[in-house]
């Protein structure tokens, strides 16, 4: 049971890990990773009644996907090349920087190394069946190896796009095109791509208004 508290305590770090991503872009309180996984969590749920999937399994599947940050950090596309200057650093992710399929799928596997040694770590006092579960889970989120780990990893990169929307909703400034870029790359769920049309639409609407305005 100690080992078990031991575990409860270490991922309620999660409550105060901010997302690293948003960050880059001038927001200054985004939500946390914590935040992240319960409005993703709800989503997985609710959106995924539209399909027959097991619903218990993509629930779980949501809340451990990103328990790995609690030693391995919020890794960003941009890790190990963002200039240390502040300025230069937010000018360097404005610009949006694109990477080739082979640099995009080393840098993949170079995230998953380090946050699977790190989910190893938070999860190794618990009993091996847990353990055994969580891994699994895990590892079917990320390289969707049933039909609930590709959908719950296509929810991650909607949830994403949801908060960048409303963070652009704050401040018209703020880029929004980088998420749409990560959603479009994966998402092919049919209710999903509807969700972010919706998503779509509402931008639009709020981008013509502004410029009815400013004549």
């Amino acid at each position: 049971m100690n080992k078990i508290i031991e575990f409860l305590i270490a991922i309620g770090k999660l409550k105060k890990l901010k997302r690293k991503g948003i960050m880059m872009y001038g927001i200054k309180n985004p939500e946390t990773t914590a935040d992240h996984t319960f409005r993703m969590t709800i989503m997985s749920w609710l959106l995924g009644r539209f399909h027959h999937l097991n619903t218990e399994k993509i629930i779980k599947m949501s809340l451990v996907h990103d328990l790995c940050e609690v030693y391995a950090g919020d890794i960003t596309p941009y890790d190990g090349i963002l200039p240390k200057d502040k300025r230069e650093r937010f000018n360097f992710v404005r610009k949006w920087p694109r990477f080739s399929k082979e640099e995009k799928k080393k840098r993949y596997y170079k995230k998953i190394k380090k946050e699977r040694d790190a989910l190893e770590k938070l999860i190794k006092g618990l009993p091996k069946e847990i353990q055994k579960e969580i891994i699994n889970l895990w590892l079917d989120y990320e390289f969707g190896v049933s039909r609930e780990g590709r959908f719950v990893r296509q929810v991650d990169r909607v949830e994403n796009l949801l908060e960048a929307f409303e963070c652009w909703q704050k401040n018209k400034k703020f880029p929004t095109k980088p998420w749409w870029q990560h959603a479009e790359e994966v998402v092919d769920d049919p209710i999903l791509l509807k969700f972010l049309h919706t998503i779509s639409r509402k931008e639009i609407k709020a981008k013509k208004f502004r410029e009815t305005n400013k004549k």
